[in-house]
C-alpha cells in the first residue's frame, strides 16, 4: 500500500533524502559487524545528567564580493572573490550549559589565474589574507571558500579530540587528516545508497535510538541512527543520520564509540519550530552556525567594505 508523507525539512532547504529509487547500492560497501544480517543496537537511554565530554564541530562561509584584476596592456582579466569563513564548536557534557569556544573567523581574497593580489586593510578591523589557485572560473574560486572552511574544521576536531572529546564534525570525515583519532563524522542528507538494497529497504525501520549494524566505506566505519520518532505524516526516514568513525582504533573501539553516540545524540536533535532542518540538524549546531554567522558581521558592511578597501587601491 502505498502512502503520502510530507518532508520533515523546509523546503527551501530541499530534501535530507535524495537517494533514487533505483540506487543499486554501492559495491565497495560491506557489513563488517552481525555478519551479513542488518541488525538495529538499541543504546541505553541518556535522557538527563552527565555524559562524556561532546565537541560539536561545524563551520560557515560567505562570499561577500566578486573582484577581478584587469591587465590594460594586455587586455587580461584575471578573476577573484572576496569572501569570509569561520568555524568553531559547542562544548557539552549534560552537567553545564553548553558553552561556545575556539570560534575564529577569517576574511580571504581568492584570486584566480595565478596572479595573486592584495586588498588594503581599512578602519573597523576589515583584514583579508590573500591566497591565489590556478584556476580561474568563479565556481572554482568558490570552492576554495568551501574547502578552507573544511580544512580548518579539520584541525580543530583533530586538537580537541587529542584534549579527551568525544568529536561530531558535522558533515563526512573528508577533511580530518589523521585517522588514528576517534573523531566523528556526522552526515545529514543521503544523497545515495550504500548499502544494496535488502539492507537499504530495512534502515526506515529504526526506531529512536537505535543504530544499525556497522559497515565499512573506504577507511571509515558507519552506521545509520534514527534520533527522534517522526510524525504521523513525516516519511519513513525521518530523523535518520549517518555517523562514520575511522576504522584505525579497530572495530571493538568504533562499536563503543558509536553506541555512545547512539545514547547521547538524541537528546541533542533539532526542534522543528527553532530549525527548520529539524530532528537531523542538532541544537549544539544550530545554535553554533547562528553565533558564527553573527561573528562574520553584517554582509552589507563587508560587501562596503571591500568596495572601499578597492577603491583606496586606485586613490
Amino acid at each position: 500500500m502505498a502512502t503520502i508523507h510530507v518532508e520533515d525539512w523546509a523546503g527551501t532547504y530541499g530534501s535530507p533524502y535524495l537517494v533514487l529509487s533505483d540506487d543499486p547500492g554501492s559495491d565497495a560497501v560491506h557489513l563488517v559487524e552481525d555478519g551479513d544480517r542488518l541488525v538495529r543496537h538499541a543504546a541505553e537511554p541518556s535522557d538527563a545528567g552527565p555524559h562524556r565530554s561532546l565537541a560539536f564541530v561545524d563551520g560557515v562561509r560567505r562570499l561577500e564580493a566578486a573582484l577581478y584584476r584587469f591587465e590594460a596592456d594586455t587586455g587580461r582579466v584575471a578573476r577573484a572573490v572576496a569572501g569570509s569563513h569561520a568555524c568553531g564548536a559547542v562544548v557539552a557534557d549534560g552537567s553545564a550549559r553548553p558553552a561556545f569556544t575556539r570560534e575564529r573567523v577569517r576574511r580571504l581574497v581568492i584570486c584566480g589565474g595565478d596572479l595573486p593580489f592584495e586588498i588594503p586593510d581599512i578602519r573597523g578591523g576589515w583584514r583579508w589574507e590573500s591566497r591565489s589557485v590556478h584556476g580561474d572560473d568563479p565556481e572554482v574560486l568558490k570552492s576554495q571558500l568551501q574547502l578552507r572552511m573544511r580544512q580548518e574544521e579539520g584541525v580543530l576536531a583533530e586538537r580537541l579530540c587529542e584534549e579527551g572529546h568525544l568529536v561530531v564534525v558535522d558533515g563526512p570525515l573528508h577533511y580530518v587528516r589523521s585517522r588514528d583519532l576517534p573523531v566523528m563524522g556526522y552526515v545529514k542528507t543521503h544523497s545515495r545508497a550504500l548499502l544494496g538494497p535488502e539492507h537499504h529497504r530495512e534502515l526506515p525501520k529504526l526506531r529512536p535510538g537505535e543504530r544499525s549494524s556497522l559497515f565499512a566505506i573506504g577507511e571509515r566505519y558507519s552506521c545509520y541512527l534514527r534520533l527522534v520518532p517522526g510524525s504521523p505524516i513525516a516519511g519513513p526516514w525521518t530523523g535518520i543520520v549517518r555517523l562514520e568513525v575511522p576504522e584505525s582504533a579497530g572495530l571493538p573501539a568504533a562499536v563503543r564509540v558509536v553506541d555512545q553516540a547512539a545514547a547521547i545524540l538524541p537528546r541533542y536533535a533539532g526542534v522543528a519550530h527553532r530549525d527548520p532542518r529539524a530532528p537531523q540538524n542538532l541544537q549544539p549546531v544550530g545554535a553554533l552556525e547562528a553565533r558564527l554567522r553573527h561573528l562574520l558581521g553584517d554582509p552589507g558592511l563587508a560587501y562596503r567594505a571591500v568596495r572601499e578597501a578597492v577603491a583606496g587601491m586606485s586613490a
